[in-house]
């Protein structure tokens, strides 16, 4: 099977991201296909309770300064992605898309018609995916295309 278009999906603080571009961009290279490094940023629904006369006792507001913040961070992670990518995929362009990790990147991927997601997946047991979930877990259920996983032991190889 020859692959066109490649997403890296990875989390910037996950100890397979750097092992997850280089056997994306190790695919893409063989196939001539593009890449595309991707992570996701949650949404901003954190917020400080109001108990004015005006709103609802139960509302919630974002303050400006809460705001901001959110964006630094994500300029910050922004330019984490571009080094990580620069360095390890130069070939490849890369973004952060906003949301929930598998859902948004299981969207992008099918609006682009991506033919393959590369991920890491760090193998938990039962137990313990049971209670700390599994992002791949996810993205596997809800990617419209193959989905490769890179393990440690791979990476550690690799």
């Amino acid at each position: 099977m020859k692959f066109n278009k490649i997403i890296a999906a990875i989390a910037l603080e996950d100890d397979l991201a750097e092992g997850v571009i280089k056997a994306a961009y190790s695919l893409a290279e063989k196939d001539g296909a593009t890449l595309e490094v991707l992570s996701a940023w949650p949404l901003l629904t954190s917020a400080m309770p109001v108990t004015s006369g005006d709103v609802a006792a139960n509302s919630t507001v974002v303050s400006e300064a809460i705001v901001e913040q959110n964006r630094a961070a994500r300029r910050e992670s922004l330019d984490k992605l571009t080094e990580m990518q620069k360095r390890l995929a130069p070939s490849a362009s890369c973004k952060i898309l906003d949301g929930e990790p598998a859902d948004a990147i299981a969207e992008y991927a099918e609006e682009q018609g991506t033919d393959l997601i590369v991920t890491g997946s760090h193998q938990r047991n039962f137990w313990s995916s049971l209670f700390q979930g599994s992002a791949s877990r996810d993205l596997i259920r809800e990617a419209p295309c193959a989905v490769f996983l890179v393990t440690k032991a791979y990476a550690e190889k690799h």
